[in-house]
């Protein structure tokens, strides 16, 4: 399990397909977040570089 880097809620996304790069928005605060890692999942917020 990830959490968000924003607000550090718990992001649960064990059993779903996601790949380096995708983006998505955390569903506590809103914020757009990039997948930088699928092994283990982790994120980062999607306006910083990679």
């Amino acid at each position: 399990m990830t959490r968000c880097p924003e607000c550090e809620s718990d992001l649960e996304l064990d059993g779903y397909e996601i790949d380096v790069g995708e983006t998505m928005n955390c569903p506590e605060c809103g914020i757009e977040l990039r997948v930088t890692s699928s092994e283990p999942v982790t994120v980062e917020l999607a306006d910083q570089e990679p």
